[in-house]
């Protein structure tokens, strides 16, 4: 069962939105797709701010904008899959940033060869690793969904260089 904490919001009128977000570019983020399957549908974003939280039982977490397609879809199906990307997956994080196409409702999974997680969820080719998570809990927090995911089961993939998004472009590491 999902638990949804409200987190009390503690605004700051000194910072404006802008301003953190510049900051924010300012820090490496490794980029993830992180899809999933179910009674509430398909669907898949990318995303940067994902993180371990326990590895002892294993618990990540993984931030989604409360306006985004994907959010509810997400919580309703209640397991999702976090695809870690290589330096070679930059045009299948666009497609899945929605930044490749004017159509918000195009199958951003169209034309690609997918696998699929015990849960479901499709596992996007060349990962460096995907996880399956069963959602544990969500704690909307500000502008975001901060999603709980207990991970049922890790698949990795080859070594090789990561993926990761500063400076709002692109990095090999």
């Amino acid at each position: 069962m999902t638990a949804i904490t409200p987190i009390q919001s503690t605004l700051s009128e000194s910072v404006s939105k802008d301003q953190f977000r510049d900051a924010m570019s300012r820090v490496g983020s490794a980029v993830h797709i992180v899809t999933t399957a179910g009674v509430a549908g398909t669907a898949g974003l990318t995303v940067t701010a994902f993180s371990a939280v326990s590895d002892a039982p294993p618990i990540v977490l993984v931030c989604i904008n409360r306006s985004s397609r994907s959010n509810e879809t997400l919580k309703r199906n209640g397991t999702f899959c976090v695809n870690i990307l290589s330096a070679d997956h930059q045009e299948m994080a666009d497609l899945f940033a929605g930044r490749l196409s004017k159509d918000p409702d195009q199958d951003r999974f169209s034309g690609l060869k997918t696998d699929k997680t015990p849960s479901g969820a499709p596992v996007l080719p060349g990962c460096l690793a995907t996880l399956d998570c069963r959602l544990q809990s969500v704690s909307e927090v500000g502008t975001h969904s901060v999603l709980f995911g207990a991970v049922q089961s890790i698949v990795t993939g080859p070594h090789g260089p990561g993926l990761i998004y500063r400076d709002r472009d692109y990095h090999a590491l």
